[in-house]
């Protein structure tokens, strides 16, 4: 599994600064996470836990139906994305 962090340049404004570790820290996170527990509720999750592989669409198409969740709402779709 890759990795790929996120950097913040020092340069931005305090509330800029904040206003990304907000959506990071508060929205996209609890995303993943959730994204994560469907994944593991699948039917066929012991099979692709085997093949460590998920098919092709299947985050997209459980990721889908979170976009309209109150929790996950208002998110930049690249945040979607990067879920």
């Amino acid at each position: 599994m890759s990795q790929i962090t996120v950097q913040c340049r020092l340069v931005a404004t305090e509330a800029t600064r904040r206003c990304l570790w907000e959506l990071m820290a508060i929205q996209n996170t609890p995303l993943i996470n959730e994204l994560l527990q469907q994944i593991s509720l699948q039917d066929d999750f012991e099979t692709w836990r085997s093949q460590a592989k998920l098919p092709s669409g299947t985050v997209e198409r459980i990721c889908q139906p979170l976009k309209s969740d109150p929790r996950f709402i208002g998110q930049p779709s690249r945040f979607y994305t990067s879920a």
